[in-house]
């Protein structure tokens, strides 16, 4: 499991965990009664639940309301830090669906303050204020709407699962529509439909979540965009540009 205590065994209403993880991790879990901050100070992490999928490079985190499946997992070793807040708290965020927020340098530290404090501090404690001080900066950061809507239909999901496990593959959608047992119009109007949009860019947009999590582990642009179907770097740049607003190496706070 991903952690050795259970938020419930907690008297403090914001308590938190740190975690090392070698390579390859993947676990899946849910906790009801708690929100979830999930943080990873150093590597990047791939978080999937029935709202979608987001990835996580280390100036990204992302909430997670209470009861909410998700599964995690990675390519390299992360060092991850997670918040759990009880649904009760005064301050709890409002956000009823999994929101990636950009992790302002002041919530960074408090984020690591808070994965260290005692699971029974007092009410009015200087760990109880600073984990108020958390809840109130958490909702005043810039979120990112970029993530990947999961279908739900069996034909959309195989064609999905046909997309994950080769990203680089031009397959045409009539090659993957007669796969999976549809025509080309169900299959792109279910994804329309189940994941607001047409597997052309939901295909699109996979390949850049994988790009995602590649380049914060620091892969080179040029090999990135080969292993998801890009002939030239500069094509990849292109559309990582239009998708996200910046740049590579502007959206990891890189120097170009």
């Amino acid at each position: 499991m991903i952690e050795a205590r259970r938020p419930e065994s907690a008297t403090a209403p914001v308590i938190g965990l740190s975690h090392e993880y070698p390579p390859g991790t993947e676990e899946i879990h849910v906790h009801d009664g708690f929100g979830q901050i999930m943080y990873a100070v150093r590597g990047a992490m791939t978080v999937t639940s029935s709202h979608g999928c987001w990835v996580l490079p280390p100036q990204r985190a992302l909430w997670i309301p209470p009861g909410v499946a998700h599964k995690f997992s990675h390519m390299r070793p992360i060092s991850l830090r997670t918040v759990y807040v009880r649904q009760d708290m005064e301050g709890m965020p409002a956000w009823t669906r999994c929101t990636v927020l950009h992790v302002s340098a002041l919530v960074r530290e408090l984020i690591l303050t808070v994965v260290v404090a005692p699971w029974d501090y007092a009410p009015g404690s200087h760990s109880a204020r600073l984990a108020s001080v958390l809840l109130d900066q958490l909702v005043l950061l810039k979120e990112d709407g970029f993530y990947l809507p999961e279908p739900r239909d069996t034909r959309a999901v195989k064609a999905a699962l046909i997309a994950r496990g080769d990203p680089e593959n031009r397959l045409s959608l009539k090659d993957i529509a007669r796969r999976v047992g549809a025509s080309e119009r169900t299959l792109d109007r279910l994804f329309c439909a189940e994941a607001g949009l047409g597997f052309g860019v939901w295909r699109r947009n996979l390949r850049l979540l994988l790009a995602l999590e590649r380049l914060a582990n620091g892969e080179p642009v040029g090999v990135v965009a080969a292993a998801i179907g890009y002939e030239n770097p500069s094509s990849f740049v292109s559309m990582f540009k239009a998708t996200l607003g910046a740049t590579p190496a502007k959206y990891f706070g890189r120097r170009p």
